[in-house]
């Protein structure tokens, strides 16, 4: 006995498949209300068993084409759904001529129970008769289209404003927890300043509370990316096209902020860790990254100098990052430099070896020198170059503990070098 069984979700469909092959059913599937028409046209089933929410053709439109069909009509028809659970749900997929109204998830023997019910019933029943739809009057008829369509777009309308209300609510409880903590730090600030003999305990304090932030804004925000998700994928066809610019919109803000808290992250842990010195090849180190960055763009053209022999004493797993940071800044800021040139290299000032790394690119203003090294500080708009400002402050960081310092010479359109001791 065949059973055709309708739902976009190909786990559904494996359990509905394993559960009635259990039985002995022979099962023919659709991920649509279309292609289940087409299926049950070529081999009309014993019973059909339809989700509601899926895409090209939903389960209510299928229902009412299944019931306007002669070849159709008379197959037990039951709806299997967990988004449409409202009692004026079931009200309204009955009136399209549903003989069961089922809510997911149900007990397999329960539901295998309504199954045959179902299908006993469909054999008592016999053929349906459509001669009293077919002599109903044209006007009637239209009236009932267009009372189909007004329940069917209110049915719609109810499921996309409770799940706009779920994601209103998680926004509410991230504003509320972003306002908590903007007030957690204006206090924090308050107690720094006035321990301003114990600034090295209250910044390891704020260290410590930034970490903690970080973390408990993943929570809320991976909430706003899920219901943002389910909404575009079950209900995208309903919106407009404002609502699926919105849609975009808000999954562009949470991909920026999950960037901050990465970045958070990653400051945070600069601070913390055991040094480890050993002798460490800077040229080497600077061959690999340079590797690396010609990899990304293999069809970019830029001159990249490295000068051989450069050795250090220093903590590999910092020092790695001051050069990814420092080259892949220069690599960035020259993209739009014809003839581009980056070069790695030591000096000597007032006896001591210094480290550059050097371009010719886009450079910047030397009065805006201070905030280059702040976390979430940038000179450039994204749109021109990208990034998030925490590159330079965590080469600034690590170069603190280091025990060295870095400082920048740069002029517009000249390119910029950035010296640093370790």
């Amino acid at each position: 006995m065949n059973i055709l069984i309708v739902d976009d979700k190909l786990e559904n469909l494996y359990l509905l498949r394993v559960l009635l092959g259990s039985k002995g059913y022979n099962v023919i599937e659709a991920t649509n209300g279309k292609e289940a028409l087409e299926r049950a046209r070529e081999t009309p089933p014993a019973l059909i068993i339809s989700d509601i929410l899926m895409p090209v053709m939903d389960g209510f439109a299928l229902c009412r084409a299944w019931k306007e069909d002669a070849q159709l009509t008379s197959i037990p028809f039951i709806f299997y759904t967990a988004t449409y659970t409202e009692p004026k749900d079931k009200e309204f997929a009955l009136s399209l001529g549903a003989d069961r109204f089922l809510v997911k998830p149900q007990e397999g023997q329960v539901f295998l129970r309504e199954v045959e019910g179902a299908l006993s019933a469909g054999k008592q029943a016999g053929n349906r008769s459509n001669h009293a739809t077919a002599a109903l009057p044209e006007e009637k008829t239209e009236v009932s289209e267009k009372d189909f369509y007004r329940q069917y777009n209110a049915r719609l309308v109810n499921k996309l404003e409770d799940k706009l209300e779920e994601i209103a609510q998680k926004n509410r409880a991230l504003a509320a927890r972003e306002q908590s903590l903007c007030e957690a730090n204006a206090r924090l600030e308050e107690r720094v300043a006035q321990r301003t003999r114990e600034l090295e305990a209250a910044n390891e304090e704020l260290e410590a509370f930034n970490y903690s932030v970080s973390h408990d804004l993943r929570a809320p925000l991976r909430r706003v990316e899920g219901f943002s998700q389910a909404l575009r994928e079950e209900c995208g066809g309903q919106l407009s096209e404002l609502g699926r610019d919105h849609l975009l919109r808000i999954g562009r803000a949470v991909g920026h902020m999950s960037e901050l808290i990465d970045g958070m992250l990653e400051l945070s842990r600069l601070n913390h860790g055991e040094l480890l010195r050993e002798i460490v090849s800077l040229s080497a180190m600077a061959e690999a990254v340079s590797a690396k960055l010609r990899e990304t763009e293999p069809g970019r053209e830029v001159s990249l100098c490295i000068q051989s022999n450069i050795v250090v004493t220093g903590d590999r797993r910092l020092l790695s990052i001051i050069l990814d940071n420092l080259l892949g800044n220069a690599w960035k800021f020259t993209a739009k430099t014809t003839q581009a040139r980056i070069e790695f290299g030591v000096t000597e000032r007032d006896g001591k070896s210094v480290y550059y790394v050097a371009d010719n690119g886009a450079g910047f203003d030397m009065a805006y020198a201070g905030k280059l090294f702040k976390a979430f500080q940038r000179l450039h708009f994204a749109q021109e170059f990208p990034g998030i400002g925490i590159g330079l402050a965590s080469v600034a960081r690590c170069i603190r503990r280091l025990g060295g310092r870095v400082w920048v010479e740069s002029e517009p359109e000249k390119g910029a070098t950035f010296y640093f001791t370790c």
